[in-house]
């Protein structure tokens, strides 16, 4: 026997993993953001304009193509465990209702089964869920990344100390985090009226 071709059935019921969905979706909306955190920054660190936005340009750059994968990659191992542990119970394996879908995809956002009917409520869902991973990752990233390009000393006069340069990533974070679920909230609800069930 030949083993040279894999067969399409296979492929078809491999289901989605999500980082297909939200890398390309991050990338782009990455100048939006940048735009916004950097605005925010440079108001609440008191930053010049280009200061701003380089800073908030490299770490934000760092945060997608490090934080996005890194973040799926944390989802992707807690769903393996989860599944892992609890999809041999037979009762687990039984339950088969829409709140079933709706646990499952919160509980395994990372890659998503083969549930063609329900795709379309189902990757907003999942999307919402990764972005809460994903915004602690880019806190870590940011802050680190801003820190090192921006960062003095405590007794600096220009007061960038890394507790002020943190609390402000998080906080511009907070607001374009929020804004991101804000979109997914709605793209969720839109694929609810437009499929339902």
């Amino acid at each position: 026997m030949k083993y040279t071709s894999i067969p399409v059935l296979v492929l078809a019921d491999a289901g989605i993993p999500m980082i297909v969905v939200t890398l390309p979706g991050m990338l782009a909306l990455l100048l939006p953001i940048i735009l916004i955190e950097a605005w925010l920054c440079r108001k609440w660190l008191g930053l010049p304009p280009w200061v701003a936005l380089k800073s908030n340009a490299a770490a934000n750059l760092a945060s997608t193509l490090l934080g996005v994968p890194a973040a799926w990659c944390l989802a992707f191992l807690f769903e393996f465990f989860i599944f892992g542990t609890i999809s041999d119970l037979p009762s687990i394996q039984r339950w088969n209702s829409p709140i079933a879908h709706i646990v499952e995809t919160v509980l395994a956002p990372a890659w998503l089964g083969p549930a063609e009917k329900n795709l379309p409520w189902m990757i907003p869902l999942a999307t919402i869920v990764l972005l809460l991973p994903t915004f602690f990752v880019s806190v870590v990233i940011e802050t680190f990344v801003i820190g090192r390009m921006l960062g003095t000393a405590e007794e600096d006069p220009s007061n960038l100390s890394s507790d002020r340069i943190g609390i402000a990533v998080r906080n511009a974070n907070i607001a374009t985090y929020g804004l991101l679920i804000v979109g997914s909230a709605v793209w969720l609800l839109v694929s609810l009226v437009r499929h339902p069930r």
